[in-house]
This record gives C-alpha cells, structure tokens and sequence, in this order.
C-alpha cells in the first residue's frame, strides 16, 4: 500500500488536528464554518487563529488549493431548514444536522 494522499490524511479531520494544535499553543482559537476552495467551492471547515487573526489550518493541505482560498467564519446565525428563517444557534432545534426554527418546523421537516 502507497503513501496515503494529503486528502486521506486530512479529509474529515480538521476539528481533529485543530483541537491537537490548541492543546499545544492554548493561545490559538479555534474557528468553524466554510472554507471557499476556488477550484471545489464552499466546503465545511475548523481551523485555528491567533491572536492576530492569523490563520493556522492544519489541515489546508487536503484542498488543491492549499489555503490560499478564503475562510468564513460561522457567525452564530443558523437558518431553519424548513422555512429558512434566521435563528440564533442556541436557540435552534437539531435534526440531525439540520436547523429548525421551532417545533412545527421539526415537525414539518420530518412529515408530521
């Protein structure tokens, strides 16, 4: 078996090596939401920042675009999945992994 390709060694791992890195420099904060990729477009991400607001990506690597692409931050607003409405994260219901604004969504999204 060959050397394992920087997307095997990273894909799905990146809150993983986010955390590693902060349990070794507890100055870094870690950050979560989409990495835009230029060449496979938004992608779901963690990555770390400094105090500065640089940013550490251990794992830029598993993207053809190696980082160089642009990082958005998750700013705390979800949007229901069933009636799209802005709801604050902690005030939403999860189903699964998708957002609900109220229980009549939930319901509604699951066809009751």
């Amino acid at each position: 078996m060959g050397e394992q390709s920087d997307y095997e060694k990273y894909r799905g791992k990146c809150k993983e090596f986010s955390e590693a890195l902060i349990k070794k420099d507890p100055s870094l904060r870690l950050v979560r939401e989409h990495y835009y990729c230029p060449i496979w477009g938004e992608q779901e991400h963690w990555w770390c920042e400094d105090k500065t607001g640089k940013i550490i990506d251990p794992t830029k690597d598993q993207f053809p675009s190696k980082g160089s692409g642009e990082y958005i931050e998750f700013g705390g607003i979800c949007i229901c999945a069933e009636c799209s409405i802005a709801v604050k994260e902690e005030d939403a219901i999860f189903m699964s992994r998708y957002p609900v604004c109220s229980d009549r969504c939930a319901r509604a999204l699951v066809g009751l």
